[in-house]
């Protein structure tokens, strides 16, 4: 039993809280030290009266010496001594018998002194000593006296009731300061260990209103020059950090239930058409002949545009693996104008344009470290994409050059991808018509797979969504940046920012894209109305003069 009482007690100790803790440990080293304290101011002024009265003593018997006569040369015998207050004179003969007693009052109390042997040896040490009272009162404190030859000795006694009394008020008063102290000190230990928990104590709040659902509530004041400020920081970084990480979970959770629906209903328009055909050709609706041919035609037409959305979504998921993609140089200028020259043939009563960079400035071959088909991707969806959205009498043009350094243009509405340093060359691709715009709310959304600006238009005229996440996918893959500028009835701005190769306008001619003048590989010009020395034939673009040695 008694080696389980001290982990019971430190279990109840365990059990209590930091305040009540604290408090009774500051308590109890105060009370401790003032006892110290205290105690040994009641010892040393004790031991310091108890000197006096020491002094006192060998006072007395200064005037006598040890060859039994006076300092004025009378014989020894025992003068008139003036006794002070409860002083006690006892001569005892050589017989050892007491001879003679003077007291300084009229008090009967005697010490109670050794025999007279034990005397003697005491007379000749000549130390004083204490010794209990006959009454048992007080102690005395006695020096013992050879009074020389057969005289015998004198005891020169002194009580000291006094001394204890001084002594004893001196106790009681240090116990009453100490316990008025130690009550004073107790409640101010308790109200500054309160103030000092207090942000503890509202950390605690904070922690049972998130813990109820409340993730915007934060530790107020969090002073980082106190430990409980620190730790209040600290715990509103971590909570930043969680609603971050539970908003990007929500988000996440909110998109992909959104992707989901997104991709089934897409997934089920082409699905219900071919069911409906061959619903139709089952029961007879579709005879051998034209009806036939057109059926299938359109069963063939869905499935085609089932399999389309399906290779992206699996294009899509491939990139979300950071698949690397196959790195070879491409040249960036030649992507755009194949890109022009394709939706040239898919709409061609559309102005769509080449120029470079600068309007002004000349074509140059513009190299990059990428896979040349996700790049020619890239450029196809920008370019169907304004084409798509914007009416039948607005202009597209696509730029593309090269950069010593990110261009400042105007801040981008949303940007995609990684950061590029910014005193790199880079290669640029824009695609740039003058439409309406896209809200601001809309915008940037619009590399959210399977958004559309316009919920209610159908899927064939509004594409299935794919096609800027897909670019913005690409893009990332090959550590660029996709940006969008754009504003209301403004049109919309797409640039491409990809990491230039240096030294990517020495490509061969073979690398120039197909209608290029090779006499002039690296630096080109069209000239207006297309004749046939101009490098682009089939593109239209703005320039001003026929390439040298054409």
């Amino acid at each position: 039993m008694r080696r389980r009482a001290p982990r019971w007690r430190l279990r109840r100790w365990a059990h209590w809280n930091l305040r009540s803790r604290l408090v009774v440990v500051v308590a109890a080293l105060t009370a401790l030290a003032l006892v110290a304290a205290n105690a040994a101011g009641v010892v040393l002024l004790r031991r310091t009266l108890i000197e006096r009265i020491d002094d006192q003593l060998s006072a007395v018997n200064r005037p006598f010496n040890r060859d039994g006569s006076t300092p004025y040369g009378h014989p020894r015998v025992f003068p008139n001594v003036r006794l002070g207050p409860e002083q006690v004179l006892l001569l005892y003969g050589a017989d050892g018998r007491l001879r003679d007693v003077r007291r300084s009052d009229e008090s009967n109390d005697l010490p109670i002194l050794e025999p007279y042997e034990q005397l003697v040896a005491d007379a000749a040490a000549g130390r004083p000593y204490s010794v209990g009272g006959v009454d048992g009162t007080s102690p005395w404190r006695v020096l013992v006296v050879d009074r020389g030859g057969d005289r015998g000795v004198a005891v020169l006694a002194v009580s000291l009731r006094e001394v204890d009394e001084t002594v004893g008020l001196l106790l009681l008063i240090d116990i009453v300061v100490v316990l008025i102290a130690l009550f004073l000190l107790g409640f101010l230990a308790a109200v500054v260990v309160r103030l000092g928990l207090r942000p503890l104590t509202r950390m605690e709040w904070v922690t049972a209103e998130i813990t109820a659902g409340n993730l915007d509530r934060r530790v107020p004041d969090a002073d980082p020059h106190t430990e409980p400020g620190r730790l209040g920081g600290a715990l509103n970084l971590m909570l930043d950090r969680i609603s971050a990480e539970v908003a990007a979970r929500r988000d996440s959770e909110r998109r992909l239930r959104d992707f989901v629906a997104d991709a089934s209903h897409e997934l089920r328009t082409p699905l219900t058409s071919i069911r409906g055909f061959a619903e139709l050709y089952r029961r007879g609706g579709a005879p051998p002949g034209p009806d036939l041919d057109e059926t299938m035609t359109r069963i063939e037409a869905e499935a085609a545009r089932m399999g389309l959305l399906v290779e992206d979504l699996l294009l899509l998921a491939q990139l979300d693996h950071d698949r690397p993609a196959r790195r070879r140089p491409v040249d960036l200028l030649a992507v755009a104008a194949d890109s022009v020259r394709d939706a040239h043939a898919r709409a061609p009563f559309r102005d769509i344009r080449l120029t470079a960079l600068d309007d002004d400035a000349l074509f140059e071959a513009v190299t990059v470290s990428g896979d040349d088909h996700r790049l020619r991707q890239v450029a196809a969806n920008l370019v169907s994409n304004a084409l798509q959205h914007t009416p039948p009498d607005v202009p597209v043009t696509v730029r593309a050059g090269r950069s010593h350094r990110v261009p400042a243009g105007p801040a981008p509405t949303v940007s995609v991808g990684g950061s590029l340093p910014a005193e790199e060359p880079v290669a640029v691709l824009e695609v740039t018509d003058t439409g309406p715009g896209i809200a601001a709310d809309q915008a940037v959304r619009v590399f959210e797979r399977l958004f559309r600006a316009e919920r209610s238009r159908s899927r064939g005229s509004g594409g299935s969504g794919l096609g800027l996440p897909i670019v913005a996918a690409i893009v990332s893959a090959h550590r660029g940046r996709v940006e969008l500028v754009t504003a209301p009835g403004r049109g919309a701005t797409f640039r491409v920012l990809l990491p230039a190769v240096s030294g990517g306008g020495r490509d061969e001619p073979g690398d120039l894209p197909r209608g290029v003048a090779h006499d002039t590989p690296s630096r080109f010009r069209g000239c207006p109305g297309l004749p046939p020395s101009c490098g682009f034939q089939g593109v239209d673009h703005a320039c001003a003069t026929t390439p040298p040695g054409a």
